[in-house]
């Protein structure tokens, strides 16, 4: 479909104005928007600040590896998460509970093992009377 020259001249002004209103109406506003959040950006940081926040994550490193060398953790560094000293001994606490708890539960317990009686404590005393005396308790009971 083509377009005398005057209705082309009509089409292309119409999008003029409605390019101009939808700018005025709608992308100015915005705009102005971005501009107003803009405003509370936090500033970027200084190559200063950022040569502090390095050295502060290295030295809170070697804090958390000398904490967990004193507690005999070294070994289980890379579980800890702890973001300062507070929640560090929190998770050392728990941690050394579970690992007593496991001391706990893996020690030796015999299975036939039978109680220590009468007779053979007599016998580990070299008490004689005694032993009799258990012995003949057991035949006349």
């Amino acid at each position: 479909m083509e377009f005398t020259e005057e209705q082309q001249q009509e089409i292309n002004q119409l999008i003029v104005q409605e390019k101009a209103k939808w700018e005025n109406e709608i992308l100015s506003p915005l705009q102005q928007q971005v501009n107003e959040l803009g405003k509370y950006k936090p500033a970027d940081k200084t190559d200063k600040e950022k040569e502090i926040e390095a050295k502060e994550k290295e030295l809170w490193q070697k804090e958390k590896e000398l904490t967990l060398k004193g507690n005999s953790l070294y070994e289980f560094a890379e579980f800890f998460s702890a973001q300062n000293a507070d929640e560090l001994h929190k998770q050392i606490e728990q941690l050394n509970k579970i690992l007593q708890s496991k001391k706990l539960n893996n020690t030796y317990v015999p299975e036939n093992h039978k109680p220590a009686d009468a007779y053979s404590k007599a016998e580990k005393q070299g008490d004689t009377v005694t032993m009799i005396g258990t012995k003949l308790s057991k035949i006349f009971k």
